[in-house]
């Protein structure tokens, strides 16, 4: 009886050596696949890494495109206005030689009365001294500005 019951123990025992051997070899083949999970959630960390720093270089660089755009933005409007002011300017100036225009017209139109009228002294009296003058003024800044030479 006693026999039986240490080979009924001694089997027990070795159920329960084999079923411990089984639960380590499980718990490590369960310890290395958790190892190369790991390994993988490594590597993806890296490359997840790696794609965030190069969205980070892209966002930078594309701040700087945008930088450089608002800068080209800017001077152009600096042009345009320049452009506006210009072209105010010629067009004042347009108007000012335009009325001097007309005013030397009417000059012209005078002296040619009294030229064509320097035999007939009451068509002279008509005219403005001051037509005479101004025209006179004009013909002399035109002198000095051909520099004595003949017109």
């Amino acid at each position: 009886n006693l026999a039986m019951r240490a080979a009924e123990a001694a089997r027990n025992t070795a159920d329960l050596i084999e079923g411990t051997v089984k639960k380590v070899k499980d718990g490590g083949d369960l310890v290395a696949s958790t190892s190369d999970a790991f390994t993988d959630v490594a590597s993806s960390s890296d490359k997840v890494g790696e794609l965030v720093a190069e969205i980070a270089a892209a966002s930078t660089e594309q701040a700087q495109g945008i930088e450089q755009v608002n800068k080209a933005v800017a001077e152009m409007d600096k042009v345009v206005q320049q452009n506006v002011a210009n072209a105010e300017e010629s067009a004042s100036a347009s108007e000012e030689m335009s009325a001097q225009a007309e005013q030397m017209k009417d000059y012209v139109g005078e002296l040619i009365l009294l030229v064509g009228a320097k035999n007939n002294v009451r068509q002279i009296r008509p005219l403005r001294m001051e037509t005479l003058r101004a025209f006179s003024k004009h013909a002399v800044a035109a002198l000095k500005k051909a520099g004595g030479k003949k017109i």
